[in-house]
């Protein structure tokens, strides 16, 4: 597990720091996902939540966090005696996380990290989940950050993912076609994921935002 750990820090510092920037302007991020869901994020997390089963007592890592808002939705969901850590490689987003988190009055740990190279313990967490991140992160180093996915889990955690998926030209919301998101397959992440110890996978249409899911189990 050392000689993994250090393989994934050698690949993210040949790749370059490039991939390590995330989004730096959380305002505009949330007004942005409220205005895209036509006012009704709420509804939009409570459904991204609800395929990752979450139960009371479980713990949850959210990676590329954000500005909490999943993450804060996400605790309620494990109470009474769950917990959830979030990480982000951005630090204005994980400001504006943990300004949100102290609001509400809870305890939402947030750490500055790269999903290639997490800061837990093996086996940790039952759930992983990682909302609209991958299409971000350079195709060389996704296998790595499933694989870490896959490390912070036990046998039998369950790995959530939400992105962009199908044919650009079946896609139907304007923001699943350009950019980053038309480049992106969520699908085509199937075999990385079976590679880095996940089975029982099962996806599809999410029904907001042109996005789409893939769950899978770790073995």
């Amino acid at each position: 597990m050392h000689h993994l750990r250090s393989e994934i820090r050698a690949s993210a510092a040949a790749i370059g720091p490039e991939a390590n920037k995330g989004i730096g302007f959380p305002r505009l991020y949330d007004l942005l996902v409220l205005m895209l869901t036509r006012g009704r994020d709420r509804a939009y997390r409570e459904a991204l939540l609800d395929l990752a089963g979450l139960a009371p007592g479980f713990q949850l890592l959210d990676v590329g966090c954000g500005t909490g808002t999943q993450a804060i939705s996400a605790w309620r969901r494990v109470q009474p005696g769950g917990s959830v850590v979030g990480v982000d490689v951005s630090e204005k987003m994980l400001i504006a996380a943990r300004r949100k988190a102290s609001r509400a009055g809870l305890e939402i740990p947030f750490y500055h990290a790269d999903a290639a190279d997490l800061p837990f313990e093996d086996g940790r967490f039952d759930v992983v989940t990682f909302t609209t991140v991958l299409h971000m992160v350079p195709e060389a180093r996704r296998s790595f950050c499933l694989r870490e996915a896959a490390r912070v889990m036990p046998p039998g955690g369950r790995l959530l993912l939400i992105d962009y998926a199908g044919p650009v030209g079946e896609r139907g919301h304007m923001s699943a076609k350009h950019g980053l998101h038309g480049q992106f397959d969520l699908h085509r992440l199937r075999e990385p994921l079976a590679a880095a110890g996940f089975e029982r996978m099962e996806g599809g249409p999410l029904n907001w935002l042109g996005l789409h899911y893939l769950r899978g189990v770790r073995v």
